[in-house]
């Protein structure tokens, strides 16, 4: 197994969060299901794209806080 930096920019995170988004961090393209690329929503943190978790979004993929609710 080849040992990961995380502080290497070209490194894309994954964070789950129980009962909320999937936090990805890093240049990251989201696609459609026919390959076409999704622009993501204005994030609040800069290099951060927070996809759904719950399935509850009126915005999928993206994380529209739903889960809150």
């Amino acid at each position: 197994m080849t040992h990961i930096r995380f502080d290497d920019p070209s490194v894309v995170t994954v964070t789950w969060k129980p009962a909320g988004p999937l936090i990805v961090e890093g240049h990251a393209i989201i696609l459609d299901n026919e390959g076409r690329p999704i622009e993501p929503p204005p994030a609040k943190v800069p290099g951060q794209i927070k996809l759904c978790g719950c399935g509850l979004s009126g915005t999928k993929p993206f994380c529209d806080g739903s889960h809150k609710r």
